[in-house]
């Protein structure tokens, strides 16, 4: 494909979706059944959305419920043509919306940190759901007859656990139990540790479940902490471009809200297909997995406007550290999980 092949379907798309914007809102209008003339909290004659005497926004609550709830999701998500054009180009073309963006054509696209947030909420919320409705296993009862460890059977006490002689461990030099010698010589805060994991995950990981969810919780904070530090990495490997930094900043929130969405359609598709075709799932989820890594690797070159090789390279590079990052962020994250309260 060539580098200057141009994507029609996120222009078509984008265009189609601002029409039947205007032409959802033009109805709406229509529906009105009154407009306001004067303010009424100061009776000051109105010429714009807001009083000119009072600041009292100019809105009308002697209306159906369910037109001022559309009002209200206009305000907050902003559903409008600019919504439909942003996240039509933030899947067609995220370089463009950024490019775009830097290039001063604001008006005509949500804000970067809203995108970001819209994105992150449908990916988090999804993910939570999907934990929620994950099946429950029991964990294995803490009284079983026999342990089996180093290929000997071991005959448990009268309460039926193995007798802690020694710190036992299986083949793989996993410790499944630990002898009072061996507790007493832990440092202070690997036994302080330890009692706060038994106390939040249980002896017997019957509360992982809660843990899991807790930890889920605090994962969007994790993220977004992550995206200035991420920018820090574009800014070490574009430093020569001479680029501010807010600059790399968006272009990190927006490639982080296109892998959010493109990873909830990916799930999407995944579950309708399992239903429908599950012999063809695997193969388009990673059809379209890999299309995502063309997309971001696309983006870098658009964006920072450097040769293939520079390009590819950059992108590996920045993936390598961005993911130690994120793996250290994560562990950050479960040790708070599970040292708070």
């Amino acid at each position: 494909m060539s580098d200057e092949t141009p994507l029609i379907l996120g222009d078509a798309a984008a265009a189609e979706m601002s029409q039947i914007s205007r032409r959802r809102w033009r109805r709406k209008k229509k529906k009105e059944e009154r407009s306001l003339t004067h303010c009424e909290n100061c009776g000051a004659a109105l010429t714009g959305p807001y009083c000119a005497n009072c600041g009292q926004p100019a809105i009308d609550y002697h209306r159906s419920f369910g037109t001022i709830m559309l009002d209200a999701a206009d305000a907050f998500f902003n559903l409008d043509a600019r919504f439909f054009t942003t996240f039509a180009l933030l899947f067609a073309k995220p370089w463009r919306l950024t490019n775009d963006f830097l290039a001063g054509k604001r008006q005509r696209f949500v804000h970067p940190l809203r995108v970001y947030l819209m994105a992150s909420l449908a990916f988090f919320l999804l993910i939570k759901e999907l934990n929620l409705n994950k099946p429950h296993q029991p964990p294995t009862s803490r009284h079983a007859p026999l342990v089996h460890l180093n290929k000997k059977t071991i005959p448990p006490d009268a309460e039926g656990t193995p007798t802690p002689a020694e710190a036992i461990h299986d083949d793989d030099g996993v410790s499944f139990q630990m002898s009072p010698s061996d507790e007493k010589n832990m440092p202070p805060f690997a036994r302080w540790l330890k009692t706060r994991a038994e106390e939040k995950i249980g002896p017997t990981g019957d509360k992982g479940r809660l843990f899991l969810k807790a930890l889920i919780d605090n994962l969007p904070y994790m993220v977004l902490g992550c995206i200035p530090i991420f920018s820090i990495v574009l800014k070490l490997l574009y430093i020569r471009k001479r680029r501010f930094y807010i600059e790399h900043l968006i272009f990190a929130l927006h490639t982080h809200a296109f892998v959010f969405l493109s990873t909830v359609v990916i799930i999407g598709v995944g579950f309708f297909l399992n239903w429908k075709l599950p012999h063809l799932t695997g193969l388009i989820c990673t059809l379209l997995s890999f299309t995502v890594l063309i997309e971001l690797l696309l983006a870098i070159r658009r964006v920072y406007r450097q040769n293939w090789f520079a390009t590819l390279f950059k992108f590996l590079l920045g993936s390598a550290i961005y993911s130690i990052l994120l793996v250290i962020a994560f562990c950050i994250t479960a040790l708070v999980t599970l040292v708070l309260p």
